[in-house]
């Protein structure tokens, strides 16, 4: 009724009918927009996840306060309110790998569990998305090592032992194995690829895609809560695997997030979340918790707090998905390999260059104009490897031959 009166109040007015074009400022303003915004989309079709796009962003702009909290606290009174917050996000910024890997969770396990799945096809789409850009940092990492005077990119050795450092980097070894890291990002990297080669074996061996839902569900869960009652008992549990277990039951139990998120349950959602993070930051930093304890607690705690933030922000359809649905945050998350692997190297080319002109000490000015150089000085470089290397070489081509896409979910 209101679209009628509006119709027939614009027929009555006695003011003539403009036929003007549009603005052509608004043209030009909307069509860099546009070309913006296509050298970072990727995905398209009925089964994309668009909210998802947005939780990648978020959770690589949460590895990146782990790094320039490290680079640049130096800059900040260790009393200060701008000092507690970037320690703060610098600490629980962490919990973007347990975000990375419930997503790959619920990705991974949802390509896999198929009923016509091919295991050789399935690992050809994962290497070929996951290498040209590894391998495009890897060589930039290389040329420092050859080049730099910065001994944080040397490795001292006999020649076989660094022929076996360049091997074991290159194969992914570090992480899951207690080795060093030549970009030390990529340790997650070996958790992604033994996740990759381990879970369709175990669904063949055991049959599971002939399980029930609530069948599959519990043989999930025996794991999980087994592996987070042994590790307190273990040297280096690889505790943190358990995120990808959440993201398989995520997606088991998707239906009952779909449409039904409201405003209250959202609210509910982002205030359990924080409370989540200030436990992790609660847990990290007190001596009030055992120590075999602390890796544990901090992985159920983030599994946890995760999982209902990824449900409701996939599939509530209320305004965490539209939040998380914002282009900025969606491209950040269709970039985010790119921007996971060279942002540490951004960061210290601006940590190198501010040192030239201010030395640490308290400077809370120019700590936030650092903040701002990073993400500017990192994005600009993730853009470039992305428009240059993993787009063209994994995404397109993958597209291309496949016909359907898994994006890298890289973490930190």
């Amino acid at each position: 009724m209101r679209g009628k009166h509006l119709i027939m109040t614009t027929q009555l007015s006695d003011k003539p009918l403009s036929s003007e074009p549009p603005d052509d400022g608004f043209k030009v303003s909307a069509r860099w927009w546009d070309r913006i915004a296509n050298i970072y989309e990727t995905e398209s079709g009925a089964s994309r996840i668009v909210p998802m796009e947005g939780v990648r962003g978020w959770a690589v702009l949460l590895v990146f306060f782990v790094h320039f909290h490290g680079a640049f606290h130096g800059y900040l009174s260790p009393g200060s309110t701008l000092f507690r917050v970037s320690d703060f996000l610098g600490e629980v910024g962490n919990t973007g790998v347990d975000l990375f890997f419930v997503v790959s969770g619920y990705l991974i396990y949802g390509a896999v569990v198929r009923p016509r799945f091919n295991y050789a096809r399935f690992m050809r789409r994962r290497v070929q998305r996951l290498y040209p850009t590894f391998l495009g940092v890897f060589l930039m990492y290389m040329a420092l090592w050859a080049f730099s005077h910065d001994d944080n990119f040397k490795f001292h050795g006999t020649l076989a032992q660094q022929a076996g450092y360049i091997a074991e980097n290159l194969l992914l070894m570090p992480g899951i194995f207690r080795l060093r890291a030549m970009n030390t990002v990529t340790w997650s990297l070996s958790y992604e690829m033994f996740f990759y080669l381990f879970l369709p074996l175990l669904l063949a061996v055991t049959g599971l895609r002939r399980f029930s839902r609530r069948g599959r569900i519990f043989f999930f869960l025996a794991p999980l809560i087994a592996g987070l009652l042994i590790s307190p008992l273990l040297s280096n549990p690889r505790v943190r695997l358990v995120g990808f277990l959440f993201g398989i039951i995520l997606f088991e139990l998707v239906e009952e997030f779909r449409d039904r998120a409201s405003n209250v349950k959202n609210f509910m959602v982002l205030g359990a979340y924080g409370c989540a993070l200030a436990a992790i930051y609660f847990i990290e930093r007190t001596n009030a918790i055992p120590d075999r304890f602390v890796a544990t607690l901090v992985a159920v705690t983030a599994g946890v707090a995760s999982f209902g933030f990824c449900g409701f922000g996939f599939h509530g359809g209320g305004f965490l998905s539209r939040v998380l649905s914002w282009p900025p945050l969606r491209w950040l998350g269709n970039m985010s390999y790119s921007y996971y692997l060279i942002h540490p190297l951004a960061i210290g080319v601006v940590r190198q260059s501010a040192r030239r002109l201010v030395g640490p000490g308290e400077h809370p000015m120019v700590f936030v104009a650092l903040v701002l150089a990073a993400l500017a000085t990192s994005w600009g470089a993730a853009s470039l490897l992305f428009m240059a290397v993993e787009k063209p070489l994994s995404i397109q081509v993958s597209r291309k031959v496949t016909g359907a896409l898994l994006p890298v979910v890289a973490a930190h």
